[in-house]
């Protein structure tokens, strides 16, 4: 399978979400300031929708090594969501969160690898963290 199927396979899954991911992201669920940055940037939860507060609160989160915060966090520092844009913030919050092991972090460093052989392990590797999900989510 050539590597930019496997990424939109990988992605599809992702994006179809399975009981652990529609249950607000594992142990992630657990920690108050992600949550609250989730609400802040949705405006949910009763909270208005406001970009800098979400980015205090996920930054929080993953400074305590939310792998999911680290990942959300890493998107609003490369666009300026209620940040001033940095990349190379972006960039150091992404592969944080894909030592995690997060795969939506290891795919994403993988659609933007240079390396065909480095990202081919890369998307094999978020695969394996997937399957991993999945399994703890057939636990619960």
């Amino acid at each position: 399978m050539k590597l930019k199927q496997a990424a939109a396979l990988l992605l599809a899954a992702a994006l179809a979400g399975s009981a652990w991911a529609q249950s607000a992201r594992g142990a992630a669920a657990t920690d108050r300031d992600y949550l609250r940055g989730l609400a802040y940037r949705n405006g949910s939860d009763g909270l208005p929708r406001d970009a800098a507060l979400a980015a205090r609160s996920l930054t929080q989160a993953a400074e305590r090594g939310v792998p999911a915060a680290m990942f959300i966090l890493s998107h609003m520092l490369a666009e300026g969501e209620g940040v001033p844009r940095d990349a190379a913030a972006s960039r150091r919050w992404l592969e944080m969160a894909a030592q995690a092991e997060y795969p939506e972090a290891l795919q994403e460093m993988a659609m933007t690898e240079r390396d065909p052989a480095r990202a081919a392990e890369l998307v094999r590797e978020a695969a394996h963290a997937m399957q991993h999900r999945a399994h703890e989510s057939n636990r619960e």
